[in-house]
């Protein structure tokens, strides 16, 4: 492990100002999951590490108005058991399905975005909730659509002076459902070879404002417009479940590697989608 210098911040401010102090030089680290690979991998070498974790400002839950915030220094674990969070089941169960139980009692939820893995399991649920993502720096806030928040592998909007201080969405209502899913090579602490999640809410005798999105089988986390179109107020069939399931595989853009083939994400993906909007058809509408 390189050596390195630690910071342990009592404040939002004083962090921040650590972190432009050393832009450049620093790196966050609150559980540190995937930055102790890197370090020991020698992939990354901060010389100095700013611990973020027991920072009060990045820990938060808050509820009102329609909408639901939470810190970038919560846990997948305390996502998951939250009163308030743990009631959007998309969320909960994609931070549930995180890693193995230390895992998701150390690492967090900014981590776990600025990390902009392509199969990272937040993204999908947040994505279909319409997440925005709030950065800070010295200099003020700034308030981001999840989708433009990640560029690509490992590469978000973050200057090198900001953090995610909290992620925002708006509270799902009555008559939404919300589910994830997630296929990897084990039952337990596996990466996603693909993930889906779905938002929607009953209208009509069918499903509207019909959101999907897809983790692993792409650059970055995406929705897919296609087969959201095709549910839009639609009467339910087995036909058109695997008609989006099948819309779906070909929006994505997955790659072949040492987890699963370009084929078979692609065909898992399907399946994962076709079944999300049969289980939300029948929790919605029978």
């Amino acid at each position: 492990m390189p050596e390195f210098e630690l910071i342990r911040p009592e404040s939002l401010d004083h962090c921040l100002r650590s972190l432009r102090q050393y832009s450049g030089e620093a790196a966050l680290i609150a559980g540190g999951t995937d930055l102790h690979v890197l370090m020991r991998a020698k992939t990354r070498q901060p010389r100095m590490l700013i611990a973020i974790g027991g920072v009060p400002e990045l820990r938060f839950v808050r509820a009102g108005d329609g909408g639901i915030s939470f810190g970038s220094a919560l846990t997948p674990g305390e996502i998951a058991a939250d009163r308030t969070l743990g009631r959007v089941h998309a969320l909960k169960h994609a931070a549930s399905s995180i890693g193995s139980p230390q895992i998701r009692n150390v690492g967090t939820a900014g981590g776990n975005l600025a990390n902009a893995s392509p199969a990272g399991d937040l993204y999908p649920p947040l994505l279909a909730l319409g997440a925005r993502v709030i950065v800070r720096s010295v200099d003020g806030e700034r308030d981001l659509d999840l989708e433009d928040f990640v560029r690509g592998p490992g590469i978000t909007a973050l200057r090198p002076d900001e953090l995610i201080s909290g992620i925002s969405f708006e509270k799902p209502g009555a008559g939404c459902y919300t589910d994830f899913a997630k296929i990897g090579l084990r039952n337990a602490v596996a990466i996603s070879v693909a993930s889906a999640a779905i938002v929607a809410r009953a209208a009509n005798g069918g499903l509207e404002d019909v959101r999907l999105a897809c983790g692993a089988v792409a650059d970055r986390p995406i929705r897919m417009r296609r087969a959201e179109a095709l549910l839009e107020g639609a009467p339910p069939t087995s036909e058109l479940a695997r008609e989006a399931g099948e819309a779906a595989s070909r929006e994505c853009d997955p790659i072949t590697d040492i987890r699963a083939t370009a084929e078979y994400r692609r065909h898992v993906v399907g399946v994962i989608v076709s079944r999300l909007v049969e289980a939300a058809w029948h929790d919605l509408l029978e």
